[in-house]
């Protein structure tokens, strides 16, 4: 029902804009069918402002129907890019608070996938497929965990880079 009665704008406009059209033609042919101007002026009057401002209306409805449309789509994109803002700062919060003052190619090294008892690098084959936090290889040292016995992240080979 509301799909109908947002189209209904567009629709009136049209409608405006041809019945203002056909009542200009009526005007100008009753003009034209008198041979002196003081019986051609209530033609031009009536039937032309009357005409005219038909149009004018038809226009003005079809620019508001079309800016109503206009704006509901960017109220969807609006939202969708508000989702993702979202998504994208809470992936950013659970992943590791800062890189404490390293370069980023050091704290992308940094970066490891915690279990519940061990941490892996974000490629291991134990941790692939799911949904595990990262964080920093200082910080899964302090909660007590061990590395991986497959991936071995090796804390040296991330210190002399």
């Amino acid at each position: 029902m509301r799909r109908a009665w947002a189209k209904l704008g567009g629709q009136l406009g049209l409608a405006c804009i041809g019945i203002g059209l056909l009542l200009i033609g009526l005007a100008w042919n009753g003009a034209a069918g008198v041979d002196f101007v003081s019986g051609q002026i209530p033609y031009l009057l009536s039937g032309g402002f009357l005409g005219l401002s038909l149009v004018v209306v038809g226009v003005g409805l079809i620019v508001v129907e079309n800016s109503r449309k206009d704006r509901s789509l960017l109220q969807a994109e609006l939202r969708e890019l508000n989702t993702a803002i979202t998504r994208l700062a809470a992936a950013v919060s659970a992943g590791a608070g800062g890189t404490n003052g390293k370069s980023a190619a050091h704290a992308v090294n940094d970066m490891v996938v915690l279990g519940r008892t061990s941490f892996h690098r974000p490629d291991c084959r134990l941790a692939d497929g799911k949904s595990l936090p990262e964080s920093t290889l200082e910080a899964a040292r302090a909660e007590g965990l061990s590395p991986c016995r497959i991936c071995n992240p090796d804390p040296a080979a991330v210190l002399n880079q």
